[in-house]
């Protein structure tokens, strides 16, 4: 690990740097549109539909909610434990970054409350102050590849990047990256590409590693 010379960390940010159920269904449950979007999890799950018509037709389901109360929603996630001391430790040594397959309004929330370089996620649209669509950025496969971008812009080799996820749509990033911790892992697969486990709700302890 010393001699990887870390320059960029990228997180995930459902679970990783906000706790709760994820922003999709946060939103979801407060909105009250939580069991018609089930069906939709099914359907892609099953093969039915692909990523990014499970997203439109989830965000369907929020279609003229305003943009306030989206807003408000995704505000009262609380952020991980541990995560403002571990990113104050950490900006200014390392390049950060979020790359999330979660709502981009809320990883700029979480990108301006710790100050985070860079924030990625599928960005809610508003017309006339109202939810109308949504633009994906981050699918299953992609985490990857924006690791790389994000990278590159730095002039840093993925080799170079730490990543720390929790779930499989994080294995791509897991993949390129130099060194890999699984936090709080959701399933198995996501633990064998991993170089470190955390099993504790404390992002600080993270901190050992870097």
């Amino acid at each position: 690990m010393d001699e990887m010379k870390i320059r960029l960390i990228a997180f995930d940010l459902d679970g990783v740097l906000v706790d709760g159920l994820g922003s999709w269904r946060e939103l979801h449950r407060a909105l009250g549109t939580e069991e018609r979007a089930m069906a939709n999890y099914k359907a892609f799950y099953s093969g039915e539909i692909d990523f990014a018509e499970w997203a439109r037709r989830d965000v369907e389901l929020w279609k003229g909610v305003s943009a306030e109360r989206i807003n408000e929603i995704l505000r009262r996630i609380p952020l991980m434990n541990g995560a403002e001391e571990t990113l104050a430790r950490l900006n200014g040594k390392y390049k950060t970054a979020i790359i999330s397959g979660g709502i981009q309004q809320l990883a700029d929330i979480v990108k301006d409350k710790l100050g985070i370089d860079y924030a990625i996620g599928n960005r809610l649209i508003f017309r006339d102050g109202r939810v109308s669509g949504i633009k994906n950025y981050v699918d299953l496969h992609s985490k990857g590849e924006i690791l790389r971008k994000i990278a590159e812009m730095n002039g840093i080799s993925t080799t170079n990047c730490a990543v720390i996820g929790d779930y499989l749509n994080d294995i791509p990033m897991f993949r390129v990256a130099g060194f890999r911790i699984a936090f709080n892992p959701k399933d198995e697969e996501i633990k064998r590409y991993a170089d470190e486990i955390i099993y504790e709700k404390d992002l600080r302890r993270i901190l050992r590693f870097f």
